[in-house]
């Protein structure tokens, strides 16, 4: 009885392993189509899943909850329809905690396409919680990215000057919000959140932080996140948004669920089911070396 017991478990051992064998040869149609449904489901069905706000965010929306309300907030865009996925969501938080603060911000765009893109966004959430154009925010409009110190040190000596005209083309001195702005040097900026692929977070450093002391919020892609850990720790940036993960952090910050959580969830199960499939895969690659080793 007890030799029947052992050899009915080692024949369903066998059995499993020999599944397991099988799924080393599964037709990839197959992958392909559970790799759809795990990134489908959580951006179809949004179910809540733990996010854990990791420190450099936390500073980050630290330092928009700390600027004093006279101030303005600039929103650097580097961005386009390139990183629209990881750069749009990052853009849109900033834009909301914003304005749910009531507190004063400028877009300025590097890129054409970002350009248009930032802007529709705070429209579209200026519109949802009744913020003004020219009252509560503004667009300065696309500057070419071979300007982009000259503008800077522009910014830090006369704002009015350097900008002169907005995405409307009207003077940026007629609305309301640039009453009493006059330059960084000034003191007139209380913080400056840079959107960007691209590694031209030095230049603020150096030509704006380096200068006058300006908070500084680096949102960079995820693999461009790296170079943004020596300055904050160094202080010379007072927070960062690492790609969709940070804009997903910040969401839960300000108790949402927007396209950056449900997002970094179907990230989340894709990555789980390649490390199932990895794991499945290596049992039974093992099992059937140890197969033909003893036959």
């Amino acid at each position: 009885m007890e030799t029947e017991n052992r050899s009915r478990e080692l024949t369903t051992t066998d059995r499993i392993l020999r599944a397991f064998e099988r799924l080393q040869h599964i037709d990839r149609r197959v992958m392909y189509a559970l790799l759809a449904v795990v990134v489908a489901v959580p951006l179809i069905w949004n179910f809540k899943q733990p996010v854990v706000v990791t420190w450099p965010v936390q500073g980050a929306y630290d330092t928009i909850e700390k600027m004093p309300a006279d101030k303005l907030a600039i929103i650097d865009i580097v961005w386009d329809s390139g990183t629209v996925a990881e750069s749009r969501p990052q853009t849109e938080a900033l834009i909301r905690h914003l304005m749910l603060r009531n507190k004063k911000f400028a877009i300025v765009a590097f890129m054409p396409q970002g350009n248009k893109l930032a802007y529709d966004s705070a429209k579209r959430i200026g519109s949802e919680l009744g913020k003004e154009y020219g009252k509560d925010w503004i667009h300065w409009g696309y500057r070419p990215g071979g300007a982009m110190i000259q503008f800077m040190m522009g910014l830090g000596r006369d704002i009015p000057g350097t900008v002169k005209s907005d995405i409307e083309g009207k003077p940026v001195t007629s609305y309301p919000i640039m009453k009493g702005i006059k330059s960084i040097k000034n003191g007139d900026v209380g913080v400056i959140a840079e959107v960007t692929p691209s590694g031209t977070l030095d230049y603020w450093i150096a030509y704006v932080y380096g200068s006058y002391r300006t908070p500084l919020i680096y949102c960079p892609t995820a693999v461009m996140a790296p170079e943004g850990y020596n300055p904050l720790d160094a202080g010379q940036i007072k927070g960062m948004l690492t790609g969709m993960k940070g804009a997903a952090e910040y969401e839960s910050l300000l108790g949402r669920q927007d396209f950056a959580t449900r997002a970094a969830g179907a990230l989340s199960t894709s990555h789980l089911l390649i490390i199932v499939l990895i794991i499945a895969g290596n049992i039974g690659y093992i099992s059937s070396r140890r197969r033909r080793s003893e036959s």
